[in-house]
């Protein structure tokens, strides 16, 4: 459900008529493209399109929400997109078929002790690239629900991330502080680090996870965790190996995939062509070696 908008007319209209005006509101409701810049300090702000019309706000410095109030922060709602470069935004949340783009600035709560600070919603995609941070307080979480999509080639991810339903998590570079995995959801993992908070996460036998490229390796025992004394430690395991353009690739907590045939490996192409080629020249030998039998019979 959408949120009730606040009546900040007169704050919306200065925003658009004179982009270079310093802004200070609780509420301000985008429905055409606008800026959020150094100086501006918002509550809530809320992105929505005027269809036809895609609504795109760029996010280059200021802050937005309150630190410990998670139903402040952005909000982003059908079509729209929100790229976030710089400043700093408390929580963030997509909905609709919304995007959020991060590349700078930092995005979460310290003071939020437990609770969600970013989450995405129904079909909504979060991207988050170099330049950014992405933290929170203490077991404070990035959330993906309903079919939403997280794409993450690089920066770091300092919260608990949780994939619900059947959201999907692409990794193609950065690292990740921890990752839970849970009903349908699918991550494919092509580059990064994935962490883990002390302990082995396990994977439910809906969801699915696959690992593109070569070389993995996985280790039951790969890290010693314990929490104050190193003798009443446990194993934490540790999957390593490489992705198709030969950045590497780590993964810490996760099951055993001999055990478990939801996490899956796929070659990189060349791989899959040779083999293809080597079982191919392999089926014409033994043909070849047959009829000469027959001949030499």
């Amino acid at each position: 459900m959408k949120r009730k908008l606040v009546p900040w007319g007169c704050v919306v209209i200065i925003g658009l008529v004179n982009p270079g005006t310093v802004s200070h509101a609780t509420t301000i409701a985008f429905y055409s493209d606008g800026v959020i810049q150094e100086g501006d300090t918002y509550d809530i702000v809320e992105v929505y399109d005027t269809p036809p019309v895609q609504t795109t706000v760029n996010m280059t410095g200021g802050a937005v929400g309150n630190p410990g109030y998670p139903d402040t922060g952005l909000f982003a709602y059908d079509s729209s997109t929100v790229n976030i470069a710089g400043g700093y935004s408390y929580h963030l949340y997509t909905h609709d078929s919304s995007t959020a783009n991060i590349s700078g600035g930092l995005v979460g709560d310290w003071d939020l002790d437990g609770g969600t600070s970013i989450a995405a919603y129904d079909s909504s995609t979060i991207n988050v690239y170099d330049g950014s941070l992405l933290t929170g307080g203490t077991f404070t979480f990035f959330e993906l629900f309903d079919s939403s999509e997280l794409n993450v080639y690089g920066a770091d991810i300092g919260l608990f991330l949780w994939a619900h339903c059947s959201a999907s998590v692409n990794i193609f570079g950065g690292t990740l502080f921890d990752l839970w995995i849970s009903d349908w959801s699918t991550v494919n993992v092509y580059g990064g680090s994935v962490g883990t908070f002390l302990e082995n996460n396990p994977v439910p036998s809906t969801a699915t996870v696959n690992f593109y490229g070569w070389g993995f390796e996985y280790k039951a025992e790969g890290s010693w965790e314990y929490l104050d004394d190193p003798a009443d430690g446990w194993w934490v395991s540790k999957l390593a190996g490489y992705g198709f353009d030969g950045s590497p690739i780590m993964y810490m907590g996760l099951p055993d995939p001999a055990l478990n045939p939801n996490i899956k490996f796929i070659p990189e192409p060349t791989t899959v062509l040779l083999c293809a080629l080597g079982g191919l020249w392999l089926a014409r030998k033994r043909n070849a070696d047959r009829i000469v039998g027959r001949q030499g019979g």
